[in-house]
């Protein structure tokens, strides 16, 4: 997988919209994530994983994911990962979640589209699971992209 973009909003620290194109770097041929401790590395990690295969290695379902992951500001969340896979085709995954208006601790479960583009449009799938599409798990995913913090 080669990422493309990400777009985060409303997600930890990020609470205003915030693109990251990652071109510059891919073109590279080798890039890391650098930054001082509290800088939001893990956030984008964590922004990236979760889009893609609704798992975070810092929360799980039982943690109230989506409540603790929004930004204590926001009414919503958004992420969005252009990437292309190991075919050299053009995907997009996009989640979003919000608050429930009546409810501040209530956050709704996200909604999840997986895209892909063709014919100059992203074209919505039917499925949002990216394991073939990828072609790793999540936790081969976690194992190959991410290396652990210390």
């Amino acid at each position: 997988m080669i990422p493309v973009k990400l777009t985060i909003e409303g997600l930890y620290s990020y609470q205003e919209r915030q693109i990251i194109e990652f071109n510059n770097l891919t073109e590279a041929g080798l890039f890391g994530i650098f930054g001082k401790v509290g800088s939001g590395k893990s956030s984008i990690l964590e922004a990236i994983t979760f889009v893609l295969y609704g798992e975070t290695e810092r929360l799980n379902n039982r943690d109230k994911r989506a409540y603790n992951m929004m930004n204590l500001k926001s009414n919503r969340s958004y992420i969005e990962f252009d990437f292309y896979n190991y075919e050299n085709k053009l995907f997009r995954a996009t989640r979003e979640f919000k608050r429930n208006s009546k409810n501040f601790e209530d956050v709704k479960s996200p909604t999840v589209v997986l895209y892909e583009f063709k014919n100059e449009s992203w074209i919505p799938l039917e499925s949002s699971d990216v394991e073939e599409i990828i072609g790793l798990s999540y936790k081969n995913f976690k194992r190959t992209i991410i290396i652990p913090q210390g």
